[in-house]
């Protein structure tokens, strides 16, 4: 990891006042780790702003050879005791960049002490709810993280001419990979600090004219809302890349009309992988909804599961569980009781290791593939089986509706129900839309309610806040 340092890497990365990262910050800050002997295999805790400090600290870090383990910055004092008892950290990088040395033992065997970190050394730990919503953390060593940082960079062909503009916070792998990818590539990067409101990330976007914007769905339906409503178009941008959920068609159409230029890359992607797959953008016109098919270097196989426990290939058009393989996957667990929903088979040697997403997908004629629902998400209502991303993908290709989510509710009697909420355009009719929707589904995929919603909730990271709609989907009759 060492590699990231090299001599132009600091006038790279600046934060919105168009402050570079300093070399001596992290250079000063790495001496403070070697002198209270920090060392391979120690754990250091950052509280990873997306901000100059956590930068510098994340780099200085990996320069003592030590493992980084990003943390919430607005994250409670009990929360990250909790993840530093976990994790036995040694240390604690605060938003500021100074250093708290923790009070804890070294794991480290004194055989290894002050060793060179090698590819097989753990580069992060990355702690995330997932899908499952059960805290784990993710061992990514630093082969692991080199795998996909190559992979992803050379699909999306990455360039030292690019400007990355990183709103996604820098604790999840979706923000620090966005720091890597410029110093991987000798790109640039401009810091998004804190930013959530779609007016100041525009303003944002005309001050330092991106050419990269990675995004998150809720992000783009409210960015391209504001761009579309006062008739707006940037031609800088040559790139838009999603992860975090599902991209609606007309999400992609309002980014095309907002940014002329631009190519529009869907993907999937979990903390455990980085990414596994992506759809080029000259098939996402032909193959509406897909993700694609694997990154280079990943091998992806939806696969079902016989009575007798016997694992099979799904066919084309076969729904089934989605598998990768491949050096970009994951080490394992910090804990083995993590309740992950994701989970490791091991195949017939050493490094034949399949990670099962816990994700259902489709595969087509073509290899690509389509994410039909999570494992723990079917709704079974009035004795049908529903998967969600089954009714929010026709909602989404009604007229009027810029995007869709179902939650299940258990109900009194005990049944399970399927709530849909709808993100509509601005000049839209809430009934007309719901008449064309109960007249585009099956009498057995309609949902109990659909509700309506001016913008959808957002999480801390800027994704939708399921648990805000699964709150709002109980009050609702």
């Amino acid at each position: 990891m060492q590699a990231f340092l090299h001599d132009d890497a600091t006038d790279l990365v600046v934060d919105v006042d168009g402050e570079a990262l300093r070399a001596d910050a992290i250079l000063d800050l790495h001496s403070e780790l070697v002198r209270n002997g920090i060392q391979t295999g120690d754990v250091v805790l950052v509280k990873a702003q997306n901000a100059l400090p956590g930068v510098a600290g994340i780099l200085a870090i990996w320069l003592a050879g030590a493992t980084v383990c990003p943390v919430d910055p607005a994250a409670g004092a009990d929360v990250v005791d909790l993840i530093a008892t976990e994790i036995q950290a040694r240390a604690l990088v605060e938003t500021d960049g100074s250093l708290h040395i923790l009070d804890r033992v070294s794991p480290t065997e004194p055989w290894r002490a002050r060793a060179y970190a090698t590819g097989e050394d753990l580069g992060m730990v990355i702690f995330t709810s997932g899908s499952s919503g059960q805290p784990k953390g993710v061992m990514l060593s630093n082969t692991n993280i080199m795998t996909a940082l190559r992979s992803i960079a050379s699909y999306l062909n990455i360039t030292a001419q690019d400007r990355v503009l990183c709103i996604p916070p820098m604790f999840l792998d979706y923000g620090i990979y966005q720091v890597l990818f410029t110093l991987f590539s000798r790109s640039a990067l401009v810091l998004g600090t804190g930013i959530k409101n779609p007016i100041k990330i525009l303003d944002m976007i005309k001050s330092y004219q991106p050419t990269i914007i990675p995004v998150v769905p809720a992000l783009a339906s409210g960015l391209t809302r504001i761009l579309n409503t006062f008739s707006q178009q940037l031609e800088g941008v040559r790139l838009v890349c999603n992860t975090g959920g599902h991209l609606a068609p007309t999400t992609i159409d309002r980014l095309r009309r907002a940014f002329p230029n631009v190519q529009v890359v869907p993907m999937y992607g979990l903390t455990e992988s980085k990414r596994a797959l992506y759809l080029p953008a000259e098939l996402v016109d032909s193959h509406p909804g897909s993700v694609g098919g694997p990154m280079p270097g990943l091998d992806a196989r939806v696969v079902v599961v016989l009575d007798d426990g016997t694992l099979l290939e799904a066919d084309d058009g076969q729904e089934g569980e989605l598998y990768v393989r491949g050096a970009s996957v994951m080490q394992g667990y910090h804990a083995a009781d993590a309740g992950a929903g994701a989970r490791i088979v091991q195949g017939h040697y050493r490094d034949d290791i399949w990670l099962a997403t816990g994700d259902l997908f489709v595969r087509d004629a073509d290899g690509c593939l389509y994410f039909r629902g999570r494992t723990k998400a079917l709704i079974k209502q009035r004795g049908h089986c529903l998967y969600p991303r089954d009714i929010e993908a026709v909602a989404e290709a009604q007229i009027g509706v810029r995007s869709a989510v179902v939650i299940g509710r258990t109900e009194a009697d005990g049944d399970e129900s399927a709530i849909l909420f709808i993100v509509p355009d601005e000049d839209s009719d809430s009934t007309t839309i719901k008449q064309s929707l109960m007249d585009a589904l099956p009498q057995t995929l309609r949902p109990r309610l659909v509700h309506f919603l001016p913008e959808w909730p957002p999480s801390p990271v800027g994704k939708i806040d399921l648990n805000a709609l699964k709150a709002l989907a109980k009050d609702l009759t």
